[in-house]
C-alpha cells in the first residue's frame, strides 16, 4: 500500500514537472511571436525599410508634368485646408508607411488637376495618376472654366489660346456654360461661334459671335430667343458685317443696331411687334 502510495506521488510529481515544462515551452514560444511581430512592425515603419525611390505619372497630359507632381509632393504646392502640410510628403516614409490618401488631396490642389489616383507598387514605386481639367472658356480675366462648370485658377502662361470668354458672378458659370452649350450647338448648322457669354448683374443674357455681333436675349424665354434667332439668321446674313447688335427681346420680331448711318434699306421682318420688358 505504501509502495503504491510512493509511485502514485512520483507520477503525479512527473505530471506536474511535464505541465510546466510544456507551459514554459508556450510561453516561451508566445514571447518569441510577439517579439518578432514588434520587432516586424517597428521594421515595416522604419522609412529604411523599403523607402520609396519612384514616382510615376501617368494620364493625358498636356498642362500636368512629372516634374509640377514632384515638386507639389515635395514643396506643398497649393496647400489647402484640411490637406497635410509637409515640407516634403515622402519625407522619412516608407512603402508601408505613406500616407496614399494626403498624397491624392496634394495632387488634387494642383490647379490643372481635376482627380487623382495614388497606388503602391512592391518595393518601391509610387504611380500617380492624373487626370486633367478641359479648359472651355475664360472665366473674367483670372480664371478658366472646365467642361463640368469648375472655375479653377492656372498660372496664366499655361492658358490655352482663343477661348471664349464668360463674364458674371462665379454663382452663374453654370448657367453661362449651359446657354454656351445650347447656343454652339444651334450655331454649328449656320455656321457661327460664340466668343463670350456675358450675364448681367439681373441675369440678362448676352451673346457676342465670332463676327463680334451682340446678341441680345434678356432675361426671360433664352432658348426660344436663341431659337428664333437661328431662323431669321439667313435674312441677317449678308448684312452681318454692318451690324452691331441684334435686339431678340420682341414678341415676334427683332432689332437691329448698325455700325453705320450709312446702313440703307429696312431689313426684312426688323420689328413685328412691341418689344417685351426683359
Amino acid at each position: 500500500m505504501f509502495k503504491k502510495n510512493k509511485q502514485a506521488m512520483r507520477l503525479s510529481e512527473q505530471g506536474v514537472s511535464a505541465g510546466f515544462v510544456r507551459g514554459f515551452k508556450v510561453i516561451f514560444v508566445l514571447l518569441i511571436t510577439v517579439s518578432a511581430l514588434v520587432w516586424s512592425a517597428i521594421k515595416i515603419t522604419d522609412p529604411q525599410t523599403l523607402p520609396i525611390t519612384k514616382v510615376r505619372a501617368l494620364g493625358d497630359f498636356s498642362f500636368v508634368t512629372e516634374e509640377m507632381l514632384h515638386k507639389a509632393l515635395s514643396n506643398g504646392v497649393g496647400q489647402q485646408q484640411g490637406v497635410k502640410s509637409e515640407i516634403d510628403i515622402l519625407e522619412n516614409k516608407g512603402f508601408f508607411n505613406i500616407d496614399v490618401d494626403a498624397i491624392k488631396q496634394r495632387v488634387e490642389t494642383m490647379p490643372w488637376v481635376k482627380q487623382a489616383s495614388v497606388q503602391r507598387v512592391w518595393p518601391d514605386t509610387l504611380i500617380i495618376e492624373v487626370v486633367e481639367h478641359k479648359a472651355v472658356a475664360y472665366w473674367g480675366n483670372n480664371g478658366l472654366v472646365s467642361e463640368f462648370g469648375k472655375v479653377f485658377y492656372p498660372n496664366k502662361k499655361t492658358y490655352p489660346k482663343a477661348l471664349p470668354r464668360f463674364v458674371a458672378t462665379e454663382g452663374l458659370v453654370e448657367n453661362c456654360l449651359r446657354y454656351f452649350n445650347d447656343a454652339t450647338e444651334m450655331f454649328a448648322a449656320i455656321n457661327l461661334k460664340v466668343m463670350k457669354v456675358k450675364f448681367s448683374p439681373r441675369q440678362a443674357l448676352t451673346l457676342t459671335l465670332g463676327n463680334d455681333v451682340e446678341l441680345n436675349l434678356g432675361r426671360q424665354n433664352k432658348l426660344y430667343r436663341l431659337q428664333r434667332f437661328t431662323q431669321v439668321y439667313s435674312a441677317l446674313s449678308e448684312r452681318m458685317t454692318l451690324i452691331e447688335r441684334i435686339d431678340m427681346r420682341y414678341t415676334n420680331g427683332f432689332s437691329v443696331k448698325w455700325k453705320q448711318r450709312q446702313a440703307k434699306g429696312k431689313l426684312y421682318n426688323e420689328v413685328t411687334s412691341g418689344r417685351e420688358n426683359v
